[in-house]
């Protein structure tokens, strides 16, 4: 082409047309270069079968500041022992007043002997009376009865056991080695019975206690007695614990400890033990949630199980996030509205489950089970304080089944109510914040109500 010759019309069209193509080009190239980085990410994420994925870490923590530091804080010594030099060790010279250059501690624990107290008690002739004469003495607060262990060692070895979670026979070897204290096993467990025996003015308080709470968490797990399989029943507030061994699993249970005094709300699974239960009743959330969530793993490509599961967690995090009403109104419109809530997010949880009721779908079960406990869902909103998990329950229990996996159970139906008082007691002050150890002495001292 002459461009001499072009016209210059032609020529600007030209122009345009090329800066088109231009354009177009660059547009392929950013596609391109798009595949090309979508594709690298995807091989990065999408490693061949035979390389091990990455360990997503958490991140990590910030430490709590503290107002003195990062230093560890010293304690409070219970000895000290000074190092200073009388005279100087280059001239023996003469020195000054001393000044403190630097402290260092060491924590230890004191082993020693078992400590046998014998008390000698003298009796005398009275010439004015014409008798003998001796002191009586009271060692109620040093030990139980006539026996000859002390509450201190009553108390250390009912924490080992229940606490520590440590089966007699390592009790037993525990006292031989540090203490050299020879207990045979027989002993050991007939100390941990009279704890127990002392125990049950305080256990039946703690029964009496949740029944007036309002509030109580429930829940059982497996246990064994004498080789034979039975349950583990475990009831709580924030601040008592209690524990019964029973060989049964049914309702009648439930009725014993709730009794006709409870009129709170009881916080379950769903469990069909504890439909025997008439007064208001909150239903485990994070039990529903946490079947909603295998069922979505088991279905992943289910859309209207999907579709359906949103819902619900929308739903309950739209309940939880309900603040109350206002906290000007009269207590009467509080529970009024209170109450209009829980009715809507009832019929909202009804609206979302009852098309998927008896259908041949993935959720139809679990649909089904929300609209037989509807009335049970979302009384945490009727109520303030209430939880709509039994999470509480979970955590309490966990301590019974780690130490039901170390022994393996109970011997003998004594034994399982010696376990079943101890746990209540230990549990009940592990809740309150108190130390198992001061609590167990004033116990078997006589002096000690839960």
């Amino acid at each position: 082409m002459d461009l001499l010759s072009t016209p210059k019309s032609e020529l600007i069209r030209i122009i345009y047309e090329q800066q088109d193509r231009i354009a177009s080009l660059e547009v392929q190239i950013i596609e391109l270069r798009s595949r090309l980085t979508d594709q690298s990410s995807k091989d990065k994420t999408n490693p061949p079968s035979w390389v091990k994925p990455n360990v997503k870490t958490k991140p990590r923590k910030e430490r709590k500041k503290r107002e003195h530091g990062y230093t560890r804080k010293l304690d409070i010594p219970t000895k000290r022992v000074f190092h200073s030099f009388d005279k100087c060790p280059n001239c023996n010279g003469h020195l000054g007043k001393p000044v403190v250059a630097y402290t260092r501690q060491i924590i230890d624990i004191p082993v020693t002997p078992v400590e046998v107290t014998e008390h000698v008690i003298y009796k005398r002739w009275c010439f004015t009376c014409k008798k003998q004469v001796k002191p009586r003495i009271i060692l109620s607060h040093q030990v139980l009865g006539k026996q000859r262990i002390g509450v201190r060692l009553m108390s250390i070895i009912a924490i080992l056991k229940e606490v520590c979670r440590q089966p007699i026979a390592v009790i037993q070897k525990y006292l031989e080695m540090i203490h050299g204290l020879s207990l045979s096993e027989g002993e050991l467990v007939r100390l941990l019975h009279k704890t127990a025996d002392k125990g049950k003015p305080s256990y039946s308080r703690i029964l009496k206690n949740i029944r007036a709470s309002p509030c109580l968490h429930a829940d059982e797990t497996g246990g064994r007695e004498n080789g034979r399989n039975g349950y583990w029943w475990s009831f709580n507030t924030n601040r008592a614990h209690f524990m019964l061994y029973r060989k049964t699993r049914g309702k009648t249970v439930v009725e014993e400890v709730l009794g006709d005094d409870f009129e709170g709300v009881l916080s379950t699974d769903f469990y069909a033990a504890y439909n025997t239960y008439c007064g208001f009743h909150q239903r485990c959330w994070v039990h529903y949630l946490r079947d909603i969530h295998q069922l979505k793993e088991q279905y992943p490509d289910d859309k209207n199980l999907l579709l359906w599961a949103n819902k619900i967690e929308l739903l309950y995090r739209q309940a939880k996030a309900y603040p109350g009403p206002n906290p000007s109104l009269p207590e009467g419109l509080k529970q009024e509205e209170r109450i209009i809530k829980q009715r809507e997010f009832e019929g909202r949880l009804r609206t979302v489950c009852l098309p998927w009721v008896k259908t041949d779908t993935p959720m139809s079960t679990l649909a089904a089970r929300a609209i037989s406990f509807l009335s049970e869902m979302f009384v945490f909103v009727r109520f303030e304080g209430i939880p709509s998990d039994n999470n509480t329950a979970e955590r309490v229990l966990r301590h019974t089944v780690v130490s039901r996996k170390i022994s393996g159970g109970t011997r003998s139906i004594k034994g399982s109510a010696t376990k079943a008082i101890l746990s209540s007691l230990f549990g009940t002050w592990r809740l309150q914040g108190k130390n198992p150890f001061t609590q167990c002495q004033l116990l078997l001292a006589g002096v000690s109500g839960v």
